[in-house]
């Protein structure tokens, strides 16, 4: 009665298909019956149905395996499908090549808009012809990496970035950075690479924005520092300039006269050198240009003779020089700086060498498109210019330090400063005119500078000033300055021109002296640097005291520099040092008169 229960049992648990071990120890059972029981035809049942209830057994495991199967592999094309789609759509190029065959096994289609190249047309070119685009600075690197990553003994794997240049379909040249994995076989030999491509072009050009703005803001810091330096040298150097000026004019004075001998040779040299003071401040933007017509064949001859003293007895100077030439309109100081660098830069390129420097002048007519490489601030102007052109068969420049020779303290001289060069495009650009230079290493160079041309103006009677020649001072001038040797020069030549004068040799003194003699003081004649007391704040002080006083300051800064600081005030005027004794005549009779539109800069 158990046995057949059993039986019962079994057969109905794999009927209603239940758990499988239940299932499983059921069927042992049978085929435990099957064996030992005494019943032949209950023994026959039990083991048809233990035959019976494995296959069935069997059936299940087998469909519920091939189910899982048929799960697997679709979840295997789904992702294959996915992950076909991803590389698809990437904007990296994503491949793999294999160094045997020398075949790419796959290359993302982005290689299109990237190169220009199909995958096909990439795997005909093959790897001789992928390397014969790479960029021929980038060359050199890329075969040695290749050399260096073809064999390793240690590591069956190299990661890395290599950066290059590829020669588009198009001919244009694209940065591309490829996230490089080399794969090893045992014997250490590459047999395999495989990486991800982008375009980094954009990169490439933003970096380099940065840096040529990183190198404008470091110019402009180098310029802020000679600024400040080349401002207070040029105060020095221009008192200094005052004392030797202010003594030959006295020595001429005594002598009768001008006489063009070594006293005007005196006077003209230190108006030369004050002069290139004041072009140092120009450059550096600490004053601004006075502005003239100006005959610049007579500026290059006066340079050119002025400067054959001092170069090269092997070099030649030819002049071509055109007649009747209309004038540029600028300041001549940077006008003889331009010509002074042209001469000096060409004479040096000659070096110890036999040469020429050749030195022509005439008028051109510019038209838009005429010049293509050319260093200007802004649009050429159309119209008549004068072309200064300076040629020279010295060693010429390369390509590199052509791009470069602007750039303030850059100089391939071993004891140059790199401000020639720099300094003259500045003067260039403030004439409004372009700059063009052609050289060729061992062909000389040539310069050329276009300066566009003004019509004559003609000064009128009312805006010149005021002649004082005849003219006679009156009354007491207070004369404030912290150098004794400009105050006995400065006094001197007032004395000589009718003043009496009372002198002061710092702040705290000259406001002493104003309270003591004010009855009879006529103008105050005050520097700007001083002592105790600056020449700005004591003025304010007399001004306190007699609001009416005239005043007129002077100093070796620019006359922009001082006149910002004092703004609009009546009876007020400035003389920059060095003056000449007929400037100081004029400056004085016109505060004195109340022409506070004079200017007197040098």
């Amino acid at each position: 009665m158990l046995r057949t229960t059993r039986s019962t049992h079994a057969g109905s648990a794999i009927k209603k298909g239940g758990n499988l071990s239940l299932t499983l120890n059921t069927i042992a059972e049978l085929g435990t019956l099957s064996l030992f029981c005494d019943d032949v035809a209950l023994r026959y049942a039990a083991l048809w149905t233990f035959v019976c209830g494995a296959a069935l057994v069997w059936l299940i495991m087998h469909l519920r395996r091939n189910a899982r199967l048929r799960k697997s592999v679709s979840d295997s094309q789904i992702f294959s499908a996915r992950l076909k789609d991803i590389l698809h759509h990437s904007r990296e190029v994503i491949y793999s090549f294999d160094l045997k065959t020398k075949q790419f096994n796959h290359l993302s289609p982005a290689c299109l808009s990237l190169t220009g190249f199909s995958p096909s047309e990439l795997d005909e070119l093959g790897p001789n012809g992928l390397i014969e685009r790479v960029h021929s600075d980038d060359k050199d690197n890329i075969l040695q990496r290749i050399k260096t990553l073809r064999h390793r003994t240690k590591d069956r794997e190299w990661i890395g970035n290599v950066d290059l240049r590829f020669r588009r379909k198009d001919g244009h040249y694209c940065f591309i950075n490829d996230l490089l994995h080399v794969s090893y076989n045992s014997d250490g030999d590459a047999i395999s690479l495989s990486g991800s491509i982008r375009d980094v072009t954009q990169n490439k050009h933003l970096e380099e924005s940065m840096r040529i703005l990183e190198r404008k803001f470091q110019d402009s810091q180098k310029m802020a520092g000679l600024g400040l330096l080349a401002s207070s040298i040029a105060h020095d150097f221009n008192n200094l300039m005052t004392v030797v000026l202010g003594n030959a004019e006295l020595a001429l004075l005594d002598c009768g006269g001008s006489d063009d001998g070594a006293l005007d040779e005196i006077k003209r040299t230190s108006l030369r050198a004050a002069e290139l003071a004041n072009q140092m401040l120009v450059y550096t933007g600490k004053t601004t240009v006075v502005v003239d017509n100006i005959d610049l064949s007579s500026v290059v001859k006066e340079m050119g003779a002025l400067l054959s003293v001092s170069i090269s007895k092997k070099v030649k100077l030819q002049y071509s020089l055109g007649e009747n030439l209309r004038p540029v309109r600028g300041d001549i100081s940077q006008l003889r700086q331009v010509a002074m660098n042209l001469i000096t830069n060409a004479s040096e390129a000659i070096g110890d060498q036999s040469g020429v420097i050749a030195i022509s002048i005439h008028e051109v007519n510019l038209r838009q498109g005429d010049l293509k490489n050319v260093f200007s601030s802004g649009a050429i102007l159309e119209g008549p210019h004068v072309l200064l052109e300076v040629s020279d068969t010295g060693r010429g420049m390369s390509e590199e330090t052509l791009q470069k020779m602007f750039e303030p303290q850059f100089t391939t001289k071993v004891t140059g400063r790199g401000l020639g060069l720099a300094s003259l495009l500045n003067a260039v650009q403030r004439h409004n005119g372009v700059v063009d230079v052609k050289s060729k290493v061992g062909e000389g160079t040539v310069f050329c500078i276009y300066f566009p041309v003004e019509e004559e103006i003609v000064r009128t009677e009312e805006n010149s000033p005021k002649s004082t020649e005849g003219w006679s001072g009156y009354g007491t001038v207070l004369i404030a300055d912290d150098e004794e040797a400009i105050r006995d020069i400065t006094a001197t030549l007032l004395e000589r021109i009718g003043f009496r004068v009372i002198a002061a040799e710092d702040g705290e003194e000259v406001v002493e002296q104003y309270i003591e003699h004010s009855e009879e003081i006529s103008v105050l004649l005050i520097d700007i640097n001083m002592p105790r007391l600056n020449g700005l704040e004591a003025a304010l002080r007399i001004r306190h005291i007699n609001p009416k006083l005239p005043v007129l300051f002077m100093s070796g800064y620019p006359r922009r520099q001082i006149m910002d600081r004092l703004g609009k005030q009546p009876h007020t005027n400035f003389v920059k040092k060095p003056f000449q004794s007929q400037e100081l005549a004029d400056a004085i009779r016109g505060v004195m008169e109340n022409r506070s539109e004079m200017n007197i800069e040098s």
